[in-house]
């Protein structure tokens, strides 16, 4: 342990698990600020297709040498097939089980490598549910000997994203997974199928008799 932080919480040396760049720049300051020292740790396994999950991850990178926040090298084993089995095993949530394959493979990457505590990026998004990945993060630690560092940060997300466009980084628009691909799929057509009720029906409407031809 390195001190006692602003809260009077013991500083820890932490890996924080990032979902991607932008929210990164955040969270890392977050802690940082706190007195803890943090490394970076990019696995995301639930990230499909292959180009989007190297994108994210080249994008954390750049971003992290603009922080001067450390990176470890990314985690292995990232293909589909090891989230898909971990839905299959846990059943339940889906995105339960997503935050527990990621929060535990931080977690025994932060005992491997010596590491007092853990935490991760996807506290600051409010499309998350910071409660559950609370819970999965604390239940983590305590199979690790570790401290889940936890804080509700979803207020900060959009300097966030005001951040990563300050500093030209690539910003997502689904949180990664094939399902959630295809459910912003599915909101868009809906969108834009009740646009085209909405002109429909806005639309002058003809005499029911028409016009009549001259002969």
């Amino acid at each position: 342990m390195a001190g006692v932080g602003f809260d009077g919480e013991a500083l820890v040396k932490l890996l924080l698990h990032c979902c991607c760049g932008p929210c990164a720049t955040v969270v890392a300051d977050y802690f940082r600020r706190l007195g803890d020292e943090v490394v970076g740790w990019f696995f995301n396994p639930n990230v499909h297709p292959e180009e989007e999950r190297v994108r994210r991850e080249e994008v954390l990178a750049e971003g992290a040498r603009r922080m001067e926040l450390p990176l470890l090298p990314a985690g292995r084993g990232m293909g589909l097939d090891k989230f898909l089995l971990a839905l299959a095993r846990r059943g339940g949530s889906r995105c339960e089980a997503c935050y527990e394959l990621r929060l535990v493979e931080t977690a025994k990457e932060a005992g491997a490598r010596g590491f007092g505590g853990f935490s991760s990026t996807l506290l600051i998004s409010p499309y998350q549910d910071v409660a559950a990945i609370a819970d999965i993060g604390r239940r983590a630690a305590e199979r690790f000997g570790l401290e889940f560092r936890s804080a509700d940060l979803r207020e900060s997300y959009r300097e966030s994203c005001e951040r990563a466009r300050e500093m030209g980084l690539y910003r997502q628009n689904y949180c990664g997974c094939r399902f959630s691909e295809l459910e912003r799929a599915e909101r868009r057509a809906l969108r834009a199928i009740s646009k085209l009720g909405a002109r429909a029906a806005s639309a002058p409407r003809r005499n029911g008799a028409g016009r009549q031809r001259h002969r």
